[in-house]
């Protein structure tokens, strides 16, 4: 697959109200990225959720120190937690795991929602080959990627770089906003004659333009691929019964349909 034709945007086909509920849960509680993630995907399928009870099942722990050490330029804490999350033992290990995500979402759907687990290999083809195959597919989805935002683009370029690199010209990428583990969605993607730009749904206002900002696919499979010694994905989140057909078409795509260890421990694991 080359990704969408030049010109082309392909959305992921999303459950109608995930874009709205994105925008009014903004920004994410500290540390609760993969929670706030998992409440969008089960809220917007019409199951309940919230960034507590979704990090309490996954197992969250929390890291104690300074909250600027985990927010980006611009952003403030939010800690007005509900429920008491854990702390970890040491801060390495604090955050969400992948394995804890798709626990909470399966489990809090009571089993109508599953994840297909997504492991790479990751080049800007593997990634646009994904939204590709997941776009062609019968049924909603959401696309939660867990990178490392230190290898992705700044999240404001100027509407010049972007065009150029649509263009295939060559292009000076502005510095990454951040570098931390984090959980992301993918909402679809734009297509040049120069390559392919990922739109990107973030957790706070403050990045990209209100929480949406445009990744070149290469940066997006570098953000996955981490190089940090710890290892990255997506968690293809659709109905249970459209798990198997899908699992089914991105395994013959290539993929590798596992978890990862992003860092985090599983307290409930």
């Amino acid at each position: 697959m080359d990704g969408p034709a030049a010109g082309q945007v392909s959305p992921v086909p999303e459950p109608p109200g995930l874009g709205a509920l994105h925008g009014r849960e903004l920004p994410q509680k500290d540390q609760l990225c993969g929670a706030f993630w998992g409440a969008l995907a089960l809220a917007s399928a019409g199951y309940p959720a919230d960034q507590d009870g979704v990090a309490l099942r996954a197992g969250t722990t929390l890291a104690e120190g300074d909250p600027s050490e985990w927010l980006p330029p611009g952003a403030s804490p939010r800690t007005d937690y509900c429920l008491d999350i854990p702390v970890a033992d040491d801060a390495p290990s604090s955050g969400t795991s992948a394995t804890g995500v798709t626990r909470a979402v399966e489990e809090l759907s009571g089993g109508g929602l599953a994840v297909v687990p997504v492991a790479g290999p990751w080049s800007a083809q593997t990634v646009r080959s994904l939204v590709e195959v997941v776009a062609s597919s019968a049924g909603e989805a959401v696309l939660i990627a867990n990178l490392r935002t230190g290898r992705l683009w700044g999240s404001r370029p100027g509407p010049a770089v972007l065009l150029d690199y649509l263009s295939g010209r060559p292009v000076e990428p502005p510095e990454a906003d951040w570098d931390c583990g984090h959980f992301v969605g993918i909402a679809g993607s734009v297509g040049g004659p120069g390559g392919t730009l990922l739109i990107v749904r973030d957790t706070y206002r403050q990045l990209g333009w209100g929480g949406y900002h445009l990744q070149p696919a290469g940066a997006v499979a570098a953000a996955l691929a981490r190089g940090d010694g710890k290892g990255g994905g997506v968690l293809c989140v659709c109905e249970a019964a459209a798990a198997g057909a899908l699992g089914g078409k991105l395994g013959e795509a290539g993929f590798g349909l596992r978890h990862w260890d992003n860092g985090s421990a599983d307290r409930e694991g």
